[in-house]
């Protein structure tokens, strides 16, 4: 260093080493000397950056050196995808100068943000040159996150207030296409936080906080879009032969390698695939394996019911299939299945004959089983022991599900919620009420881990409370559901997968 220092005190090298490092970052003087930078290299950079308090606006003045001609300048501003043109003026007054300077004001801000700004020159003849970036801090409130919460369909909003004296916070909401709503209000400046439990449907909703500062301006923070359930992927299983096929699903083992089921009957023959899904910015699926056997069941009787959403078994749960023989005979094959191995016992034929065409199985987290067939409901034990017979009212069901003691059926045109009265072990009465909802037309029905649930129909997915009130529906895409299946994914709870009549399977993710 002591060297450096002596060397430096040398005028002659003390002009060199300042020619050397002008040539480096461009030679930033106008009257640069083009022995030393003979291709005049065209600069810009920012002279000043600053907020002002009393407009609400970003100033950014710059400076252009060179002769190249310019087209435009652009002011850019970064955001998570990279740098975007926000303000643009035209080059023209620029060329025949050598030295240019100019401003920008951005009055499109967003809350308690730190952007950056650059400034660029775009050449008329292709290319350009741009600044060093600068950091700007933005005061108000900016929205830090979203807490969606699809069971009590509710949604938290935090946020979090940078620089600034804020008088006033203000939470505004949007549904798709439309303007924006106040929806809360407050000029607590502790309060960081608002829990919205005013949403009415499944339609995508966009939220932002609105900062009003004691300068009397006011900024808003990003927006984020927010929608409880949204369709996330779609994949074939296995394509469909014929109208008499269908896609059955069923929630699988959490602890073990597939979180669902999807079975599809051919003629005398059952397919059973294992699938996992992923959630990461999108949904996939991967198809663990399929397993093939013969069916001692009638293709259009069989229904699959895979372990309760509340059972804790690890890796050795089952899943259960049921259907009527040649005769007319009701029938249930446990399925065990863990890391790739399956075991299928043979059928167990009940003391039990069917005029029905179909069979409906549930089971709940006692392990009991629910059959509904030829206008019958029957529930066994675990081990397959009677415990109660009913009468319905209808024929034939079109889907069943059981949690905590309620009974949910789906028919043809309605659905009826059932209260579960047990006297021990013997299940000695079914409290019945109907669940009202006009034009819905039932296909299939399932239950999440809060007993909330959801039911297809041929156009819409319709979702109720516990108690039978009606939540809100969505409508589905362009596809024919009248063969449908829905379930939830076991290893991702809140996951709804539903199939369609070709084999198709949607995911729908809140």
């Amino acid at each position: 260093m002591i060297y450096w220092y002596k060397a430096m005190k040398n005028p002659y090298l003390h002009l060199a080493f300042a020619c050397a490092a002008g040539i480096l970052i461009g030679c930033y003087n106008p009257q640069r000397d083009l022995s030393i930078d003979p291709y005049n290299t065209p600069l810009i950079h920012i002279i000043d950056a600053v907020y002002e308090a009393n407009t609400g606006m970003v100033v950014v003045q710059w400076e252009y050196l060179g002769q190249k001609r310019v087209e435009n300048f652009v002011l850019q501003r970064q955001d998570i995808s990279g740098f975007r043109n926000i303000e643009r003026s035209s080059g023209t007054d620029a060329n025949g100068r050598y030295a240019t300077e100019g401003m920008f004001r951005d009055g499109e801000l967003f809350a308690g943000e730190r952007l950056q700004y650059r400034v660029v020159a775009e050449h008329s003849e292709g290319g350009l040159v741009h600044s060093s970036g600068v950091n700007i801090l933005i005061p108000g409130a900016g929205l830090r996150e979203m807490r969606r919460n699809p069971i009590a369909l509710t949604v938290q909003l935090v946020w979090q207030a940078e620089a600034g004296d804020v008088v006033t916070y203000e939470v505004v909401r949007a549904p798709s296409g439309g303007d924006y709503e106040t929806i809360f209000v407050t000029q607590n400046p502790q309060q960081t936080s608002f829990s919205d439990r005013s949403i009415p449907d499944n339609r995508p909703y966009t939220y932002a906080i609105r900062s009003h500062l004691s300068t009397g301006v006011q900024h808003t923070s990003r927006s984020v879009r927010v929608q409880f359930y949204r369709e996330a992927g779609r994949y074939v299983v296995a394509p469909l032969n014929s109208g008499h096929e269908r896609v059955r699903l069923s929630a699988a083992d959490p602890y073990g390698e597939a979180d669902m089921f999807a079975q599809i009957v051919r003629s005398n023959q059952i397919s059973l695939s294992y699938l996992r899904h992923t959630l990461g910015f999108d949904i996939s699926h991967s198809l663990i394996s399929t397993d093939i056997f013969s069916s001692p069941f009638l293709p259009q009787s069989v229904d699959l019911v895979g372990p309760p959403l509340h059972e804790e078994g690890g890796a050795f749960s089952h899943a259960y299939i049921s259907g009527l023989d040649s005769v007319g005979r009701v029938g249930v094959i446990r399925i065990r299945w863990s890391r790739n191995t399956q075991i299928i016992w043979a059928p167990s034929h009940l003391n039990w004959v069917s005029a029905s065409s179909h069979v409906r199985l549930a089971q709940d987290n006692q392990q009991r089983f629910y059959i509904a067939t030829g206008g019958q409901l029957r529930v066994y034990s675990a081990a397959m022991s009677p415990v109660g017979a009913f009468d319905l009212e209808y024929r034939d069901p079109v889907d069943i599900a059981v949690h905590n003691d309620v009974i949910w059926i789906a028919w043809a045109n309605g659905i009826q919620r059932g209260v579960l009265l047990f006297s021990g072990e013997v299940l000695s009465h079914i409290a019945w009420e109907d669940v009202l909802r006009p034009q819905i037309e039932p296909r299939a029905l399932t239950l999440n881990t809060a007993g909330q649930v959801f039911v297809l129909d041929r156009t819409q997915v319709h979702m109720f409370r516990t108690n039978g009130e009606a939540l809100f529906s969505w409508p589905l895409p362009a596809g024919t559901f009248s063969a449908g299946d829905l379930t939830i994914g076991r290893s991702s709870p809140n996951l709804l997968h539903l199939s369609d009549d070709n084999g198709e399977v949607i995911t729908y993710v809140p």
